[in-house]
């Protein structure tokens, strides 16, 4: 937990609605007292993420992940403790003191790029609208070739980077920022004889790439000059930016995907920038790099209508059909969009106009039709093997699709268009049935565990302790710790003793956070998801704790014997004798 006051903690707890916190990142739906969702930690088909505003706490059933609002922030924003009570702390207008040094060492880090990459947006921006250099004629004149106006450059904070070594390195020195932080960015590179930095973009028209919060991550630069070997290179991984992880445009676009309830991908910055600009805002990009399943959840938390819209050309084509089953996996609804094949939406929209690239939107046709019209241009559909091919490849897509009613209506549709009987289709998908099978389910197999299996006598204690202080402290004069079989259960009545000792509160979504070990989370949000609703709780108390009390003495009985039996075995009489005596003590002889 680091070395952040407890009290601060517990006001960042307090001061933070779950619900709305929640709510900001998945759509949350009333259900009773609670709100359910579709779980953001792994992927289903039925709701089993529960939130529990009362107790403000959220436990998913399904892959079993549970935690208060630190636990969720920390989990969806990948932060790490301290730094996710400083960031709902920042929401909260909680102060959190400067106390913990090597987490506030890391938040302060991570600050302090986000502040270097706010500069160098600046400074290329500045380059591009001020310079009078030719070279930034060179880049306005070819930003006016691609019809990108002077509200399009400051929307969208185009700049530019001047063709010289160390531009932006000078203008980062000057405003303060040390040499780590600037290497750490990825704005410069080390030069080859450790002698400082020359900066990673030069000559180059530069994108600047926002996360979902408008802060400024990374950094696409476009090549101006015809000899230069890459068109556009993108910053590196950094503390900040992880390659596969964020979209271009999400930041401009999250409330139109929401209002419009489905979001366009495409593949390049003006790809984007274009339709934008025509008034069409539910656009994101994939910058550069082929869809991730982590693109596919980012989308998740906003819509799960997509429509894919990259190149016609052969690069564009694989890239899309890639696609296709990873979001298939994640439970979306799949549409894709087409253009001519030497066209793109940054060119499509200058030549046809808005309204036309609308109608090749509404025209877009379904995962199944696209990817089965792919197949049967590449495969010959009129010879047996190229049947075979097409099946072999479209059945493991259809696998993939959740509902199995519309699986059982593609497999039908398949046949049909490739002419042959339903019956040799559903043949060809047993024969694959095992590995389709696998595959389908990997991704949900892979995050879903079995909830930890616990005696009933020890859950219905906890529930009532962590339901009714009073039950805590009729448990603290009888009970120890050690009375109780399960570790989880152990480790959570220790603690709440522990609070209890020390005249605090004790609530789920405070203790929730003295437990690092996953499993101990999730029993504890589990159980604390469960209502106590019998009346009779002195009776039920009264009797699980006879029968913890009765196990507990069951199980020293037993190793006793053991013990007993070891012991003559080895000659050990005096031991013998000790051990028996103990044994009737324990059974009150």
């Amino acid at each position: 937990m680091g070395l952040i006051p407890e009290d601060v903690i517990q006001q960042v707890i307090d001061r933070t609605n779950i619900v709305e916190l929640i709510g900001s990142y998945i759509p949350l739906k009333k259900a009773g007292v609670n709100y359910k969702a579709l779980c953001p930690f792994h992927n289903e088909k039925t709701p089993s993420f529960v939130v529990t505003p009362n107790k403000q706490i959220f436990h998913c059933f399904g892959c079993h992940e549970g935690g208060n609002v630190l636990g969720f922030v920390m989990k969806h924003e990948r932060m790490d403790f301290a730094e996710a009570v400083r960031f709902l702390a920042n929401k909260a207008g909680v102060v959190v003191p400067e106390t913990d040094h090597g987490a506030r060492v890391k938040d302060d880090l991570r600050q302090t790029v986000f502040k270097a990459n706010e500069a160098a947006v600046e400074y290329y921006h500045r380059n591009l609208v001020a310079g009078k250099e030719p070279e930034v004629k060179v880049a306005r004149d070819y930003l006016r070739t691609r019809s990108v106006s002077l509200e399009c450059v400051n929307r969208f904070k185009i700049g530019y980077a001047y063709d010289a070594w160390d531009g932006l390195a000078k203008e980062l020195k000057q405003k303060g920022f040390a040499d780590d932080v600037v290497l750490k960015s990825g704005l410069v590179v080390p030069r080859e004889k450790g002698q400082g930095f020359y900066d990673r973009f030069r000559g180059r028209v530069i994108f600047s790439i926002f996360d979902y919060r408008d802060r400024p991550l990374a950094f696409g630069a476009r090549a101006l000059k015809k000899d230069d070997k890459a068109k556009y290179i993108n910053s590196p991984e950094t503390l900040l930016y992880t390659k596969g992880q964020h979209l271009y445009g999400l930041n401009w676009a999250k409330d139109a995907i929401a209002r419009e309830d489905a979001v366009i991908v495409v593949e390049g910055y003006m790809d984007l920038i274009r339709p934008v600009e025509a008034g069409i805002g539910n656009v994101v990009a994939t910058l550069g790099t082929a869809l991730t399943p982590d693109h596919a959840r980012l989308i998740r938390r906003y819509t799960r209508n997509v429509i894919m819209l990259f190149d016609m050309d052969s690069a564009g084509q694989a890239a899309t059909m890639r696609s296709l089953d990873i979001l298939l996996e994640e439970d979306m609804n799949v549409r894709v969009a087409a253009l001519s094949d030497d066209e793109d939406p940054d060119s499509f929209i200058l030549k046809d106009g808005a309204q036309a690239f609308r109608d090749r939107i509404k025209e877009a046709k379904s995962l199944f039709d696209f990817k089965l019209s792919r197949l049967t241009a590449a495969h010959n559909a009129q010879e047996i093997e190229g049947v075979a091919l097409i099946c072999q490849e479209m059945l493991p897509t259809i696998d993939k699709i959740p509902s199995e009613v519309v699986r059982d209506g593609y497999i039908r549709e398949l046949a049909r268009r490739l002419g042959i009987p339903v019956e040799a289709v559903s043949k060809e998908r047993h024969r694959l049935g095992s590995k389709l099978t696998a595959k389908a389910a990997g991704v949900e197999q892979a995050v879903k565990r079995e909830p930890k299996e616990l005696s009933a006598d020890e859950s219905l204690l906890l529930k009532l302790m962590l339901a009714d202080p009073k039950w805590v402290a009729e448990a603290h004069g009888c009970l120890a710790p050690k009375d109780l079989r399960d570790p989880a259960v152990r480790l959570i009545v220790a603690r709440i003793f522990e609070l209890f000792s020390a005249g605090k509160e004790v609530g789920a979504a405070a203790l929730v956070n003295a437990f690092d070990d996953g499993d101990t989370r999730s029993v504890l949000t589990r159980l604390a998801q469960e209502d106590v609703v019998f009346n009779d709780q002195p009776r039920m108390f009264a009797d699980c704790f006879k029968r913890i009390k009765g196990s507990r003495q069951k199980e020293e009985r037993r190793v006793l014997r053991e013990e007993i039996v070891i012991a003559e075995k080895a000659g050990d009489w005096q031991a013998v004798r000790s051990l028996q005596q103990r044994f009737k003590e324990l059974i009150g002889g």
